[in-house]
């Protein structure tokens, strides 16, 4: 986000820190992360004009493998999680209607992608820069959840064009997104601010 690394760092090192900023399409982004011994837990919440669009609970292993999503908009509440055999992602959508249940086709190769967060894509970038190098690219299949909380399989040609920046493509939509890391594995965004989350 910026370019120094404020950090709240306890004895056990764990990074902790919080931030703003805004997304290239203008929305406000408000995050915090906090790491632990099972991991990193992610919030964030995409915000307009005043009004929260989206909020987001991202966990996820040191390694990269989601544990949980919690994600809301104006459609409704979804919740995810991978089965323990990492063969199914599944969860329900609690809506205006009901509780709809939901599952779809998952493996320890997929990642996500949800719409309004680069937090998802971020967790994916930060493993996949273990054998992608600057150059280099890869085809990785993924799992989309639209603001209307629909989930959609697909693939996301990914290309790493320079230490921490990537461009994310999705070819069957003609869409890409360009996509800068810090030294954290946190999305750089436009007029941010950072702050430790632990004083």
């Amino acid at each position: 986000m910026t370019a120094e690394r404020p950090r709240s760092t306890p004895p056990g090192g764990w990074l902790r820190r919080a931030g703003i900023g805004h997304s290239v399409d203008g929305a406000q982004i408000l995050w915090s992360i906090a790491e632990g011994s099972r991991g990193r837990r992610w919030r964030a919440t995409s915000s307009r004009d005043g009004t929260v669009e989206s909020s987001l609970l991202l966990e996820a292993t040191a390694g990269g493998r989601i544990l949980r999503l919690e994600y809301t908009t104006a459609s409704g509440m979804l919740t995810l999680h991978p089965e323990r055999d990492e063969r199914s992602i599944h969860g329900n959508i609690v809506h205006p209607h009901g509780v709809r249940p939901v599952a779809i086709t998952w493996s320890l190769d997929y990642s996500l992608e949800v719409a309004g967060s680069l937090i998802p894509t971020a967790i994916a970038l930060a493993r996949l820069a273990r054998s992608v190098h600057v150059g280099e690219g890869e085809t990785i299949p993924v799992v989309a959840v639209d603001p209307s909380l629909g989930l959609r399989p697909g693939t996301r040609l990914v290309r790493r064009i320079a230490e921490r920046r990537w461009v994310v493509a999705d070819l069957a939509d003609r869409h890409e997104i360009d996509v800068e890391l810090d030294e954290d594995g946190v999305p750089r965004l436009e007029a941010a601010r950072t702050w430790p989350l632990e004083i």
